[in-house]
């Protein structure tokens, strides 16, 4: 079979091994043209993202930075990003969302509480009443 593929009538000792490093260089050399083939294409679309004629080192990530900043000063209702926004753009939605859990959590504070007092046939739930209905319900 090896000397088939090797377009040969008998084997010789080292047929399966040339057979395997043609193989590898040839698939080598495939997968380098399809790599060069994506890096100009993908070197083409950067270059017309940011309407240049060529493709310059670090062009990316100045398109990324721009587009971020953009969009950052958007958020913000800003004409331009300034230094800071992004920071003070994650410090606020955090913040918010603080907030929200804490009202949240009130909420389910005071849903408990009102469940304990009723549970203790009490109008206002006072502290202590949880281990006392604890404690009632156990003896």
């Amino acid at each position: 079979k090896v000397a088939e593929l090797n377009q040969k009538e008998d084997y010789e000792v080292g047929d399966l091994s040339r057979l395997i490093d043609s193989t590898i260089k040839e698939q080598a050399n495939e997968l380098s043209k399809t790599s060069q083939w994506v890096d100009s294409k993908v070197k083409e679309k950067v270059a017309e993202l940011n309407q240049k004629e060529d493709y310059e080192v670090g062009d990316l990530s100045r398109l990324i930075d721009s587009k971020v900043r953009d969009k950052v000063a958007k958020l913000k209702e800003k004409d331009k990003y300034e230094a800071g926004d992004l920071a003070r753009l994650i410090d606020s939605a955090i913040k918010e969302q603080a907030k929200e859990i804490s009202r949240s959590s009130q909420w389910v504070d005071s849903k408990v509480k009102e469940k304990i007092a009723k549970l203790n046939q009490k109008d206002n739930y006072e502290a202590g009443d949880f281990a006392r209905l604890i404690d009632s319900t156990i003896k």
